[in-house]
């Protein structure tokens, strides 16, 4: 249960419009941005990210929602791990490919390119100051772009962030608006 009651009716309206944009967008609000609900600006800040990072974006979705889900695993954050196993099936992407990201991320159906991605983004939230750039010059000896490399970042850190908030917070994973 949540240690802060999530924002369900917003009084604001600027809170109003960008909780149903992202109902609009992703057919339910998630409880992570009811919470962010209390903090206008934040919202906004960091749906925009949201949108920037998983919506769009030069990655596949797929490949940004398993770097989500691994990372999410990673961290042991429950709340993270249904969001991205319930958007990779929404996405397409079978139950059993599903588990084996969470479980056996180096046996996946990635092109060769997205897999050294995939552990860059996966190293970066593990162990950000040993190596990284062994990792870095693989996705990119493997063809990496440096706009992809970037984003693979950016996904790492959103979805980072996002465990360590809803962690704090005690967002449950299936409490949507």
């Amino acid at each position: 249960m949540s240690h802060i009651p999530l924002v369900e009716r917003p009084a604001e309206d600027r809170v109003e419009a960008v909780l149903s944009e992202i109902e609009d967008e992703l057919s339910a609000v998630p409880s992570l941005f009811l919470a962010l609900g209390h903090h206008p600006a934040l919202l906004e800040a960091i749906w925009h990210q949201y949108k920037a990072t998983m919506l769009h974006g030069v990655l596949s979705p797929q490949l940004k929602e398993g770097m989500g889900l691994v990372i999410s695993a990673d961290n042991r954050c429950d709340y993270g791990i249904y969001h991205h196993s319930a958007t990779l099936q929404n996405l397409g992407v079978e139950a059993e490919e599903v588990m084996r990201i969470r479980t056996d991320p180096k046996h996946l159906h990635f092109s060769e390119k997205e897999q050294a991605l995939f552990d860059l983004a996966r190293h970066a939230n593990a162990a950000p100051n040993d190596h990284s750039e062994r990792f870095i010059a693989e996705a990119q000896k493997l063809g990496a772009r440096d706009d992809e490399i970037v984003e693979a970042l950016v996904v790492m850190e959103l979805v980072s962030g996002s465990n360590h908030f809803a962690d704090v917070l005690g967002l449950e994973p299936h409490r949507d608006r």
